[in-house]
């Protein structure tokens, strides 16, 4: 498969979320579904800032490589159980943002506080429970926190935001760090 519109669209916001803070130069990971059964997903341990669209992972929902001679990202479980569970989900950005990794530390979810909590993340955003990073169990655990929201704090790590694609997860990443700040 080609794809390459679709992997540089990930690059350039894997280039903008770590522009705007809201991960260090190897930390989270994004991903991208392409069709019910396909997603392309950054790989792991990879600079955002030299990241190339080359080096973007496509992925079966088995975490099988389709395409790809890098590691995928070590939360390719916890993007694959969002996708199986959600539909709607055709963009996922996992970050960790300073205010809301505070959050995440301290396991404290956000209430509702803003008016367009409700609208775009689908009102409070809560705590999954503590899993190890890269686990089966915290792939299930952020699922069951997720819920139909947009968002989820993961205990002690960082944050997940999801959109039917990539723009509106990343206004979904953005809104989660404003509200952690307020």
């Amino acid at each position: 498969m080609e794809l390459k519109k679709e992997r540089e669209k990930l690059v350039r916001f894997a280039k903008k979320i770590y522009q705007r803070g809201f991960v260090t130069e190897i930390s989270g990971n994004l991903s991208l579904r392409v069709r019910e059964d396909l997603f392309l997903i950054t790989p792991s341990g990879k600079s955002y800032e030299k990241l190339k669209a080359s080096e973007i992972l496509l992925l079966d929902m088995n975490g099988n490589i389709i395409e790809g001679i890098k590691k995928p990202s070590t939360e390719t479980k916890l993007h694959i159980e969002i996708y199986k569970a959600r539909q709607d989900v055709n963009a996922i950005i996992h970050a960790h943002s300073t205010h809301a990794c505070v959050l995440a530390a301290l396991e404290i979810p956000i209430p509702e506080i803003l008016y367009e909590q409700r609208e775009i993340l689908g009102g409070e955003i809560r705590v999954s429970k503590y899993a190890p990073a890269g686990s089966e169990t915290l792939a299930i655990e952020a699922v069951k926190a997720l819920g139909y929201g947009k968002a989820v704090i993961l205990s002690k790590h960082g944050t997940v935001s999801v959109g039917k694609d990539l723009r509106e997860a990343y206004i979904v990443c953005e809104l989660v760090e404003r509200l952690s700040n307020i």
